[in-house]
């Protein structure tokens, strides 16, 4: 692949950490001369680009490993990065354009909520519904009392 799907080239500014495993990577793991070679960061021995299938058996053996009885593709990385991308309070904006979303819609897709994301969620909620008071400024009852009365008005009508 020349370009994304949208046609568009990606540059993205990296960590001195994240150069640092590059390098590692470039002068430990390209053993062919083709490699070493190639313009390409990981290419296959040939030195050309790997098969768009060549983590498919390594993630079936990961699969298989942690006995998940289903087949992990190549997306689940994507989901995997924005997953922890938002748990670390990385701004959409960085976001989108690291995984090669366009759009807000497309980063929600390949994004998941967990458990531990929906209970701390629903605790906010519960912390600020706490602190409201019983009764409105204006004198509205908001507690049990006026859920009966609601209730009540329901079964009248």
């Amino acid at each position: 692949m020349r370009t994304t799907k949208q046609k568009r080239k990606y540059a993205i500014t990296l960590p001195k950490e994240a150069i640092d495993v590059l390098r590692w990577h470039v002068e430990t793991q390209l053993t062919t001369p083709e490699q070493r070679e190639s313009d390409l960061l990981f290419p296959a021995v040939n030195g050309k680009f790997r098969s768009p299938c060549v983590l498919n058996k390594p993630l079936a053996d990961v699969s298989e490993e942690l006995k998940l009885g289903k087949k992990i593709t190549q997306r689940a990385l994507r989901r995997t990065f924005n997953d922890l991308a938002r748990a670390a309070q990385v701004n959409d904006l960085v976001t989108r354009p690291i995984s090669g979303h366009l759009t807000e819609k497309m980063q929600h897709h390949y994004s998941t909520v967990n458990g531990n994301e929906q209970r701390d969620g629903l605790a906010k909620i519960i912390s600020i519904m706490s602190r409201l008071p019983a009764k409105a400024p204006d004198g509205e009852d908001r507690g049990e009392e006026a859920c009966a009365r609601g209730e009540e008005k329901e079964k009248a009508g």
